[in-house]
């Protein structure tokens, strides 16, 4: 099994104190420094737009050029990148993908997705409803661009895209391994039948991940695509904060994913319901009835979430616990996330090295299937 990390550029909760984002963007290189010496596999940030506090990292290509440059060994992992037209024009992504494909030297991971929140969607101009089909157009013409000399052009419901030379090419011969954020049972089976990777960014126990990894697993052997442009993996996340003691832990972790875990919910409310989105209905109310029942049982929000899964937050034992009921599915790989809610950067870096010199190479995972 392999180990991610991933960024937003979370500022978290203001005031910040001067500087703050040229200090996160710089912090951030130096924590995927470590986090590549101390045995993590792939770096992975997600682009956002105009969602203030939660995330600052709207041009993720920028940073991981950067990254690159830092590091030898670690993927580099744009995921997602938002797939909707409005927000990035295809030629545009196949372009900068393979740009950042030569920049690390074969090492990028391309993840999609449509985007969850109505601040971005309507911003740009995208209609909820359309949001997963313009994914889906840009995702099959993508690697087309990569391939063909020249692209042959497409006349799609929502992309109609003239036949062009498309330069540069990606040092990956099949192109960037390619993933897909989801969160339900219908998006794991979508990222099955195309072949792609699942980055699954679900709230709940390991056991609500089982029968979504089972779905996608099944869709997969349907995918009609070449061996050699599936890729056969999903990606687990998990909120983490380690420390030395199981007080610094929840003193320095604790405000920190209670913040996250409310802005997550207030975000991803705002598409509840809409028409491509309606699951979010049904899921957004169990997940936080669940979170209330727990909190009702231990009378405070880092019991209930840990109980839940949604995060790792404690002594490298008590993380251990968490991250080996995650290793105990058929995953290949766990992405963790430890510079959130403005933590401070020296306990982000602390929190990095724990886990991956105390917790890694103690976890009982089974061998990963396709990684």
């Amino acid at each position: 099994m392999k180990y991610g990390i991933l960024w937003e550029m979370q500022l978290g909760p203001r005031p910040w104190p001067d500087k703050a984002e040229y200090n996160h963007y710089w912090d951030a290189i130096e924590q995927a420094k470590l986090a590549e010496s101390v045995g993590f596999d792939y770096a992975w940030h997600v682009e956002h737009h105009f969602l203030t506090e939660y995330s600052h990292g709207s041009s993720p290509e920028v940073w991981l050029a950067a990254l690159a440059q830092h590091t030898e060994r670690i993927r580099i992992g744009h995921g997602v990148v938002l797939l909707p037209l409005n927000f990035n024009p295809p030629y545009h992504v196949a372009e900068r993908i393979a740009a950042l494909d030569i920049l690390s030297k074969g090492r990028v991971e391309f993840g999609t997705g449509r985007a969850a929140t109505t601040s971005e969607l309507e911003a740009y101009g995208i209609d909820p409803a359309d949001g997963r089909g313009m994914w889906l157009e840009a995702l099959r013409e993508i690697p087309k661009m990569w391939r063909d000399e020249p692209y042959p052009g497409v006349d799609g419901t929502f992309m109609k895209l003239p036949s062009r030379e498309i330069w540069p090419k990606p040092v990956q011969r099949s192109g960037p391994p390619m993933w897909m954020a989801a969160s339900s049972p219908e998006s794991f089976e979508i990222a099955g039948r195309n072949g792609l990777g699942v980055l699954a960014f679900i709230i709940g126990h390991a056991e609500k991940l089982a029968p979504l990894i089972e779905v996608y697993r099944d869709a997969i052997k349907q995918c009609p695509k070449p061996p050699e442009e599936i890729n056969d993996q999903v990606a687990a996340y998990v909120l983490t904060h380690c420390a030395e003691s199981r007080e610094e832990a929840r003193a320095v972790g604790g405000p920190a994913v209670e913040w996250y875990s409310a802005n997550v919910f207030q975000l991803f409310s705002t598409v509840s319901g809409k028409r491509g989105y309606e699951i979010y209905a049904k899921m957004l109310p169990e997940d936080a009835a669940d979170i209330e029942r727990l909190v009702a049982k231990y009378g405070n929000m880092i019991d209930a979430l840990i109980d839940l899964g949604v995060i790792s937050v404690g002594t490298p034992d008590e993380c251990l616990n968490t991250v080996n009921s995650f290793a105990a599915l058929d995953l290949d790989q766990i992405i963790t996330s430890h510079a959130i809610g403005g933590i401070p950067h020296d306990k982000v870096m602390r929190s990095i090295e724990l886990f991956g010199t105390e917790v890694m190479p103690r976890v009982s995972a089974t061998d990963s299937v396709s990684a």
